[in-house]
């Protein structure tokens, strides 16, 4: 998985990440964002995940959820958990869904957040 921490035109934090992971990018980008004291609390309770103090952790955001277990993050479009009334799509049509979920293990999550939270303590 690639990624890449950057500013956008008005000078706002942007993670964009390969294909597949866009998710966590959009979830790092608008839904965490630069907020210190959550990214620090994340990481307590990453800890936590590990030292076995946790079994899972779920942070619910405006538009995507974070779901962290002892080996994997997730993030999750809500759009994902609608009910849809409408018919399946037909035979075949596929539901593309690969922007809106992304997930990785629990190692290489903490390495994007510690560099997240670096990234977004320069100003």
């Amino acid at each position: 998985m690639d990624y890449d921490f950057t500013h956008d035109i008005y000078g706002a934090f942007r993670a964009e990440f390969s294909m597949g992971h866009e998710a966590l990018g959009y979830w790092l980008t608008y839904e965490l964002r630069s907020r210190q004291t959550v990214i620090a609390e994340l990481m307590t309770i990453i800890a936590e995940l590990q030292n076995h103090q946790r079994m899972d952790y779920r942070m619910e955001g405006a538009e995507y959820n974070l779901l962290l277990s002892r080996d994997e993050a997730v993030v999750r479009a809500h759009a994902l958990d609608s009910e849809f009334e409408e018919e399946q799509p037909e035979d075949n049509l596929v539901f593309y869904d690969q922007e809106s979920t992304a997930s990785c293990g629990l190692d290489d999550f903490i390495e994007i957040i510690e560099g997240w939270q670096s990234f977004t303590a320069e100003d």
